[in-house]
Formats: C-alpha cells, sequence, structure tokens
C-alpha cells in the first residue's frame, strides 16, 4: 500500500489508500490529459500564424500601387525600342519624354509588369514621367539619354556678320553648340531656333572665315566639321581720295563692306581712329590725323582681320616719292642675301609698318644708348659700279641733334645728325668714306653714339 497527495477542491493534501494497478491508471491518465491540453495550445499558436501569414498575403495580392523598377537599355537610338519594368504598370496611360510623349494608344505592348514603346524623335536627354490613372505621375530617378548620329547636308559658305545663316541636317536638336574658327562658341541657348531638320544662328560680328564646328550631346557626342569654310565678308577698299590728301581734311574711301570697318589705321598714328565723318557700304569718310605719315590704310573690321590698301596714301607737304635704287640693300625687306651682325641694340624690326618712308615697310631700330649698331652685312658688291650710298632716316621724339656714325666695311666713320618727326633722305658719295674707296662693299653700318631712342630706317642700298 502507499501513501499519495491529492489535492481536494478545497486546496487540503489528504491521505487516500489506493493498489498499485489504480495509481499507474492515474499516471496515465495525468499524461493524456497533459499532453492533450499541449496538442491544444499548438493549434492555437498555429492558427494564428496561419492567419497572419493569410493577411499579409491578402494585402500584397491586392495592392493597386503602381511601381516603376527599371528602364532600358541605356544609350538606345531614336526610334528604337524601350522597355520599361515594373508592377501595375498596366494603369499607365502615358509615358512622356523631354521633347514628346507616348499615349497609350501607341505602346508597342502593355501588361502589369512590362511596357514596351517607341522612342520618339523628338525625345531628348531627361527625366521620363509614367501617367497613370490611378496613382498620379511616377517620375524616373535617373535621366534617360540617347544614342544620336547628327549628320549635316547643308552649310552656308558664305555670309556677312550679324547675317543669320541656316543650317540643315538630321537630329539637329542635339547641336549643343558651334564653334567659328577664331574659338568662338554659340551655345545653343543663344540660337536663333532650332528643330530637328535645322538651325538658325547668327553669325557673330567678331567671327572669322573658316570651317564650323558642331558639337553634339547624347552617350557619345560627336564633334562634326563643315567640308567647307563659311567665308565671312570683309571690308574690300577700291580707291580713296584725295592722295595726296592735307594732313586734318577729310579722305573719302569707296569700295564694299565698308559698314563692317569699325576702325582705320594710318601710318605714323599710335590710335586706330574710329570716330568717322560719315559710313556707308560704299563709302567711308574719316579724317587724317596730324601725325599721319605716308604708307597704306588699313581697315579694322570686328573680327580684326586687318584690310591693308594696296595704295600708298601721300600727304601734301611730304617729300617726294624715291626712285627705285640701283643696288638694295633694304627695300620693305633685306634684300641680296644682306643680313644684320649688328650688336647693343634693344630690338630692330625688319617689317615694321608704323612708320614708312617709301613702299610697304620700314626699320624700326631701338637704340639703347650702349654704343651699338645695326650692322648691314654678309654682301658682296663691286663698288665701281655705283656712287651713293643712299638712306631715310626718322627720328621719334628726343632724338633730335644726336648723331649716327656710318662706315663701309668697317672703315672711316661717317657722321649724320637725327631730325625729329620727320623722314630725311641721306645721299652720301661712297668718296667720303675715305681716300681708298672699298672694291667690295661686304657691310654697311649704322651705330649710334652713346644715346637711347628710336629711329626708323627706310630705303637703303646703292645707287
Amino acid at each position: 500500500m502507499m501513501k499519495l497527495p491529492f489535492p481536494e477542491k478545497h486546496g487540503h493534501v489528504i491521505t487516500r489508500t489506493m493498489g498499485v494497478s489504480s495509481f499507474f491508471k492515474q499516471k496515465i491518465m495525468t499524461k493524456i490529459i497533459f499532453n492533450t491540453r499541449l496538442l491544444s495550445l499548438l493549434c492555437i499558436v498555429m492558427l494564428i500564424g496561419l492567419e497572419t501569414s493569410c493577411t499579409k498575403e491578402d494585402t500584397l495580392s491586392s495592392s493597386q500601387k503602381v511601381e516603376l523598377f527599371s528602364f532600358g537599355p541605356a544609350g538606345v537610338h531614336l526610334g528604337d525600342t524601350i522597355s520599361f519594368i515594373g508592377m501595375n504598370l498596366d494603369r499607365v496611360s502615358e509615358i512622356v519624354f523631354v521633347g514628346d510623349s507616348v499615349p497609350k494608344a501607341s505602346f508597342v505592348s502593355q501588361s502589369s509588369t512590362l511596357i514596351k514603346v517607341i522612342v520618339p524623335q523628338n525625345a531628348t536627354k531627361g527625366y521620363v514621367t509614367l501617367r497613370t490613372t490611378t496613382d498620379g505621375s511616377i517620375v524616373t530617378q535617373t535621366k534617360i539619354d540617347f544614342l544620336v548620329t547628327v549628320t549635316l547636308t547643308s552649310v552656308p559658305t558664305y555670309a556677312r556678320p550679324g547675317d543669320n545663316i541656316t543650317i540643315t541636317g538630321t537630329d539637329m536638336t542635339w547641336v549643343t553648340e558651334i564653334w567659328f574658327t577664331n574659338n568662338l562658341v554659340v551655345r545653343d541657348t543663344n540660337f536663333v531656333s532650332r528643330s530637328m531638320s535645322q538651325i538658325v544662328v547668327k553669325v557673330p560680328l567678331t567671327a572669322q572665315t573658316g570651317p564650323l564646328t558642331f558639337n553634339t550631346a547624347g552617350t557619345k557626342p560627336l564633334s562634326i566639321i563643315s567640308d567647307s569654310d563659311l567665308v565671312v565678308a570683309l571690308p574690300v577698299i577700291s580707291g580713296f581720295s584725295p592722295n595726296p590728301v592735307a594732313r586734318g581734311s577729310n579722305l573719302t574711301i569707296t569700295g564694299s563692306n565698308l559698314d563692317l570697318v569699325m576702325g582705320v589705321l594710318f601710318k605714323g598714328v599710335t590710335d586706330t581712329i574710329k570716330t568717322f565723318v560719315s559710313q556707308s557700304p560704299t563709302q567711308l569718310v574719316v579724317t587724317v590725323p596730324q601725325s599721319t605719315n605716308h604708307g597704306a590704310i588699313t581697315l579694322l573690321p570686328n573680327s580684326l582681320v586687318p584690310v591693308v590698301s594696296t595704295s600708298i596714301l601721300t600727304l601734301v607737304g611730304d617729300l617726294p616719292t624715291l626712285p627705285p635704287l640701283a643696288y638694295p640693300f633694304y627695300d620693305d625687306q633685306l634684300e641680296n642675301n644682306c643680313q644684320n651682325w649688328g650688336w647693343g641694340t634693344t630690338a630692330v624690326d625688319f617689317s615694321n609698318t608704323e612708320n614708312v618712308r617709301d613702299g610697304t615697310d620700314a626699320i624700326k631700330i631701338t637704340y639703347a644708348g650702349s654704343w651699338g649698331a645695326v650692322k648691314l652685312a654678309n654682301l658682296s658688291v663691286a663698288s665701281a659700279a655705283y656712287s651713293t650710298l643712299e638712306f631715310s632716316i626718322y627720328g621719334t621724339a628726343g632724338t633730335g641733334g644726336n648723331t649716327i656714325n656710318i662706315a663701309v666695311n668697317g672703315g672711316a666713320n661717317y657722321q649724320i645728325t637725327v631730325t625729329e618727326g620727320q623722314w630725311t633722305d641721306f645721299k652720301l658719295p661712297l668718296t667720303d668714306f675715305g681716300s681708298l674707296v672699298p672694291a667690295t662693299i661686304t657691310d654697311v653700318m649704322f651705330q649710334e653714339t652713346g644715346w637711347a631712342g628710336v629711329i626708323y630706317m627706310d630705303r637703303v642700298g646703292l645707287n
């Protein structure tokens, strides 16, 4: 017999007597009751889990939200097919590109997860908008760009500055800028107009003749150079009068495109003359400055491409035009293999046009005050055929009264004096360079005597 505790309904423990078989029956019943309760609990948990799972699935399946996951391919051509991938895309009513749009009726295909459309020819780089019937508009997070090959079919070959020119081709809306020859850029924001087939652009006033370069946008930008030059009109001089003209009086220049002139340059005048008495396409009237020297006149348009007269302007009261030299050392340039073997000068310019005695160019010499010289050498001239050494010198401010030593073949010096503010023509007998005239002249020296300043020298040689 065993004594087992067992609770009564009042919670008191009492002692009851039972057999062994009764004990085991009670034990088995206790286990069965316990397992049944556990099973019930597990079933309740499972039911709650299943209910929760079904609720989430029902929420996802019943979502009406339109979502865009991706689009592409990147770098698609205009006119090619592009795909949009997402969810509930069957509710999209229109796809809007920058520059054009595609309505639902024109979609290539449409399902809840995929839309295919043809990229419109007028589409350009930018964000794409999907308009829906339920969720408003969806805008792509990134810009779409295209692979575009711009072609040119017609580029003008002549224009006046300020004119509008028309360039034709394909996909011209993708041209972002046009470069003129002198690194002058016109951006697309400054085009007069632009369409798929043509661009109208104003030729800048400072444009110069040369090919045009077209830069394009797209995934592979291009630089397209026109086959032919755009010839930009320049002023043309046909003549001027009176000639000779008095300083301070009016000079009338005739020609064409003279309304493009923004300045006139006269020899001997540092400043560009920009104030005119009158101006038209065929005639320009300008007052001749008091400091003007004999020489060509130059017209400057806004492009700064100089237009130089072929005729020489002469001045009333100036020295007469000189006859040609029999043997020139310098006449607008070094002649007969002549070279400068001089020393001690700050600068020597053999192609200077600022102040010319005869022809188109003169020598500008900047002396440094160190007994420097211009030495015209590398000569081989039989002196017996000539009698005089001739040259002309113009002295600038501060040089009047200074002297220059002249020597032939390094022999005796012949000294001349500079006159300030005017040209002086020198004609020196070869016999003045010593009692023994060299049979062959190899060089002629022009040396300052310790003073600094600028002179012009022109028409140097033998007669």
